[in-house]
């Protein structure tokens, strides 16, 4: 095929602004609309000399498929939605990072949305996946907005929430046991001999408004380790400050320093981690020789904190393959499983030691 040189002929050069189309290539590697989509889809009923002529053609004009075009075209699409809460907190990127490294392994791309933890972005954010016609929705926010849901059930579009649990066919749940998972974290303080302790939080909304699931779970299995103790010598404060994660964690140091003596302080995310380091060693604190810290989610940023962090790991690759397989699951109507728990474990690093003044109490096993 004779290269493709004059103006009239390269709808690259004919004007910047004018997008080359899938007709261009047809047109030029004098094939059908059928023949390029079939290339570009790597379907094998394309000779291979067609496949060639039809990719030299499209090195040449530089043409790349609009693909949101294609998905709107079509009932069924190649596009798996990911909805998280904050794109600034680490954990949510990860978990993003990896549900798309898994959708790519499975031949899917995937389109982000982010809440900020507001109920009604997340309704919106679903209306614009269902505009996309996505193939799924892979529902990873700590919010939960009912007409977000009632708009998943109503389209029939597959989704797999975290942790919330939904009734619906096509709809379904992987857990993490995060309740079990603070629960190790406070029982390790408590073996190190910790018992003036410390819990953070760093709630999203008003006292009117329902707390998270992820943090009510957390809070729960902090109240269940300190039941398993058998002492009266347990001094035990929570300092619940709202806003963004890391200055909320510093802001409830600072007030709690004020107000009580503690030797742990136990976070409920790594970001109000973040912020609680800030707040001890501002006051001249060491950790862990003075307080020790734990944190909840085990993010990148643990290890690189001084000293590096003790938290609790959320499996961010099994978490990813679990919501991919239930979504390509609820996709074929398989009949795949709606519920899935993960294990929670913990991390040992060098922010957590035994207090000063060591009390023995023994654990009710």
């Amino acid at each position: 095929m004779p290269p493709i040189s004059n103006e009239r002929n390269h709808p690259a050069r004919a004007g910047r602004a004018e997008r080359i189309k899938i007709q261009d290539v047809a047109r030029l590697a004098q094939v059908s609309l059928s023949t390029v989509s079939g290339v570009l889809n790597g379907k094998a009923n394309v000779r291979p000399e067609t496949r060639q002529r039809v990719l030299n053609v499209i090195a040449q004009l530089g043409y790349t498929p609009n693909v949101f075009a294609s998905n709107l075209a079509r009932r069924s699409t190649r596009l798996i939605g990911i909805i998280v809460s904050d794109l600034l907190n680490p954990f949510f990127a990860e978990i993003a990072k990896a549900l798309d490294s898994e959708a790519r392994a499975h031949g899917y791309e995937t389109f982000l949305a982010s809440t900020s933890f507001h109920p009604e972005q997340q309704c919106a954010a679903v209306r614009q996946m269902l505009a996309l016609r996505v193939a799924g929705v892979a529902m990873m926010t700590s919010e939960n907005d009912p007409e977000a849901f009632a708009l998943l059930k109503t389209s029939g579009t597959p989704a797999v929430y975290l942790d919330n649990m939904h009734n619906a066919p096509h709809v379904g749940t992987v857990r993490v046991d995060k309740r079990h998972g603070m629960f190790v974290a406070v029982q390790h303080l408590l073996e190190l001999g910790h018992r003036r302790i410390l819990l953070v939080k760093n709630s999203q909304g008003g006292a009117s408004e329902p707390p998270m699931f992820s943090h009510l779970e957390r809070q729960m299995g902090f109240e269940e380790a300190l039941h398993q103790y058998n002492s009266r010598e347990m001094d035990v404060h929570i300092v619940d400050e709202p806003g963004e994660p890391a200055a909320a964690g510093l802001r409830a140091i600072q007030k709690a320093l004020a107000q009580y003596t503690f030797t742990a302080v136990v976070a409920i995310n790594d970001l109000v981690a973040l912020g609680a380091f800030r707040g001890l060693q501002a006051a001249g604190l060491s950790i862990p020789r003075d307080v020790s810290v734990v944190g909840f989610d085990n993010t990148y940023l643990c290890e690189y904190l001084h000293p590096p962090l003790t938290t609790v790991a959320t499996p961010r690759a099994d978490l990813a393959s679990s919501v991919i397989e239930m979504l390509l699951g609820h996709m074929q109507n398989d009949g795949h499983a709606r519920e899935k728990l993960l294990a929670a474990s913990i991390v040992l690093r060098e922010s957590t030691a035994a207090p000063l003044e060591k009390v023995s109490a023994p654990l009710k096993r």
